[in-house]
């Protein structure tokens, strides 16, 4: 019969810097084999976190654990360093003696010489818990204090990655093509009225992905709009906690003098200007405004955000008066800065002689575009339908679960692998060998699941793009183009680019592929004649 006593260990560092990990593997190899040594106690774990404030329990998974294991009888002794590193929360600590007290289990902290089992422990226990909780507020406010001092010196802190810009050795560093991607973002807020929501669709349209790979929401949206990082500016400390216990983090609203907001004016490069960012706060106050009085923003201009100056890159947006029965866009580069070609004193090429597009030619090129796909819609469809059959045929259902297998194997081995340095047959320098072969296998399996899994994804994707696009082809011989037909038209098109005067190439959602507008235009406005003929309209190579 084993009479021996069952025995834990408990070992937390609260940063996940090199010194302290080095610690922490310090501590393990201390209480593996100071237990170890003892002959009436027996091994259970050392358990630990890292990385971890000890203010609150919550989020310490290893300290959980091991209280787990106390209440299913595992565990008879647990031994810790010191009262700071069980928790440094009076309630806590006294919270979780008590009821491992009431479990007839006994806690022995080495450094401060506290036994629970001891008549006095409990009182001595308060009194350290209270002094580490003590420590515990002074360290956070010396940290606050250094925080405060960087901040205010232009050091950018708790911002790893934003949309449009990089931190690099603490400074914000502009990403050139999310840069362009904000700048448009703006552009369409302020010059083409969109709002949040259908920018979020615009950009989901065009293929581009979030910092996360995922769709944009209306709230990314604001969230760029309202970010004053983009103007050149920099604030900071925009959350904290109430104090040091709380796991909670407040928006600060600058009513803190504990925590008081940091700004660094004209901090860094802008990707947008001050103006511009006055205009878009203005527009949010209005639209918010608008909101709270049961208004809603009236966008109803059908191709805002969705034509594209092919020369310069920039967005067309309305030109004309909205007084006018039809309106024109025009490239926004030629409207702010003319139509020479120059170098701004910043560096970038501005101005653009682009022509502007009046809204009737583009109805013009879709009514053609819908009547020609009308009439070659059989050949359309066998082309795709053809296309289907062979991703149909390469087509390969994927299954992960042997790749998750031999993940799951490595798991065990490396578990194995704890077990035998513990029972003294292999060392330390074996175990790193091994479980840094057996993580790096872990990491290979999990990179080639997600691999196969995009492969099927896309191949599922490409199926659904055709299989909609031959039932969108069969939707446009019902079309009747002798209607107001902009709504439609809007939801078919997916941008227009405007490579030079007079032509335009047409992208279309839902079909694979484009076509090239040619258009020649009769006007004599005195006359009141504004003649628009379609010279080509041809499938872009």
């Amino acid at each position: 019969m084993n009479t021996k006593t069952k025995v834990a260990a408990y070992c937390r560092v609260s940063t996940d810097c090199e010194d302290q990990l080095n610690s922490l593997s310090v501590q393990i190899g201390y209480f593996t084999e100071y237990i170890s040594n003892q002959e009436d106690w027996e091994l259970i774990e050392v358990y630990y976190d890292e990385g971890i404030t000890g203010t609150s329990t919550k989020k310490r998974d290893g300290f959980n654990r091991m209280i787990a294991d106390c209440e299913a009888g595992k565990i008879q002794l647990i031994l810790t360093k010191e009262v700071s590193r069980f928790a440094r929360n009076t309630v806590d600590t006294l919270t979780y003696t008590r009821k491992l007290t009431d479990l007839h289990i006994r806690i022995i902290f080495m450094n401060d010489g506290i036994d629970t089992n001891d008549k006095d422990g409990e009182l001595r226990l308060s009194i350290m818990a209270s002094i580490a909780q003590e420590e515990s507020r002074k360290m956070s406010e010396r940290l606050k204090w250094g925080m405060k001092r960087r901040m205010e010196n232009g050091q950018v802190l708790g911002c790893g990655r934003i949309y449009g810009f990089k931190v690099i050795d603490g400074k914000l560093e502009i990403v050139p093509k999310e840069a362009e991607i904000v700048k448009d973002i703006y552009n369409m807020y302020l010059y083409d009225g969109m709002g949040s929501t259908a920018i979020a669709h615009e950009l989901d349209n065009r293929g581009i992905p979030t910092l996360k790979n995922r769709v944009w929401s209306s709230q990314l949206i604001l969230k760029i709009l309202k970010n004053e990082k983009y103007c050149g500016d920099l604030t900071q400390w925009k959350v904290y906690k109430p104090n040091v216990l709380s796991d909670k983090m407040l928006t600060n609203r600058g009513d803190n003098p504990d925590a008081p907001l940091i700004t660094v004016k004209n901090h860094h490069e802008p990707i947008i200007s001050k103006e511009m960012w006055e205009q878009v706060q203005a527009e949010l106050a209005r639209r918010s405004n608008l909101a709270m009085l049961g208004k809603k923003h009236s966008h109803n201009f059908w191709l805002s955000g969705k034509i594209q100056c092919g020369k310069c890159g920039y967005s067309y947006v309305r030109c004309s008066s909205s007084q006018k029965k039809f309106r024109a866009v025009s490239c926004r580069n030629r409207i702010a800065y003319g139509k020479e070609r120059r170098s701004a004193p910043n560096g970038e090429l501005v101005g653009c002689d682009n022509h502007s597009v009046d809204e009737r030619i583009v109805i013009k090129a879709m009514e053609s575009i819908v009547s020609q796909m009308s009439e070659l819609r059989l050949l359309l469809e066998q082309e795709m339908l053809s296309e289907v059959r062979r991703l149909e045929k390469c087509k390969k259902d994927f299954d992960p679960a042997p790749l998750r297998a031999e993940i799951e194997s490595y798991e065990n081995k490396k578990r194995k692998a704890i077990d035998l340095v513990l029972d003294g047959l292999i060392s330390k320098d074996d175990l790193t060998k091994q479980t840094t072969f057996y993580d790096s296998e872990i990491v290979r399996l999990t990179e080639e699941i997600t691999k196969l899994q995009n492969v099927a994804e896309n191949q599922r994707n490409q199926l659904s793009e055709i299989e909609k696009a031959i039932e969108y082809i069969g939707k446009l011989s019902d079309t009747d183009t002798d209607g107001d037909n902009k709504e439609l038209y809007r939801s078919m098109i997916n941008k227009i680019i405007v490579p030079e005067y007079p032509v335009l190439q047409i992208f279309l959602n839902g079909v694979p592929f484009a076509y090239k507008v040619v258009y020649s235009v009769k006007n004599v406005p005195l006359a009141g004649i504004f003649d628009i003929t379609i010279d080509t309209c041809e499938v872009m190579s």
